[in-house]
């Protein structure tokens, strides 16, 4: 299911925070309100809505909310600026989202395990002496090397390069525009 747009509001609202337009804060308060009901990026796997939703929705979410810290407001500028690796990561993201692709890939879940542990997982983590955090991350290595076998890893959230480079194509801000004669 496609859902274009919250897609598109996701894909305005991340190219805001990503080049320093507005706050982390910001984008949350955008995002709560027209992307996931409610929710912040990095609760939105709890809400019933994600179950059912685009499945390109959830990973953006999570992704983006690993961009900055919300201990702060913050702009992604000067200091907390991001690298040309990650603005050329986010434009393939966008891209994605402006597109009428369905999502392929499995969803995986990136997000540090502890973040998420309940009350009695982090005393287990206590009581082993950080095992059980080692052996909730070599699960979860496990995962993301199938997950990688989906595809092209290299182009995700396409699937291939095929893909993403027909994108490229069709996308109405990257095709040359000749002038009215």
């Amino acid at each position: 299911m496609v859902d274009r747009e919250r897609r598109k509001k996701l894909a305005y609202h991340l190219r805001h925070l990503s080049i320093g337009l507005i706050s982390n804060d910001e984008f949350e308060d955008y995002i709560t309100d027209d992307v996931s009901f409610g929710w912040l990026p990095e609760q939105y796997y709890r809400s019933k809505e994600a179950k059912f939703d685009d499945g390109i929705i959830q990973p953006i979410l999570e992704l983006s909310w690993c961009l900055y810290s919300d201990l702060e407001e913050q702009k992604l500028k000067s200091k907390n600026k991001l690298s040309e690796e990650q603005l050329k990561e986010i434009a393939k993201y966008i891209l994605f989202l402006n597109s009428e692709i369905e999502y392929q890939w499995p969803y995986f879940d990136a997000i540090n395990p502890t973040i998420r542990f309940s009350f009695s997982e982090h005393i287990s983590n206590l009581l082993s002496f950080g095992k059980y955090y080692k052996n909730k991350m070599d699960e979860k290595e496990r995962e993301l090397v199938e997950m990688k076998k989906s595809g092209d890893f290299d182009y995700w959230p396409f699937i291939n390069k095929e893909q993403y480079e027909e994108q490229l194509k069709h996308h109405p801000f990257l095709v040359e525009r000749k002038p009215n004669a």
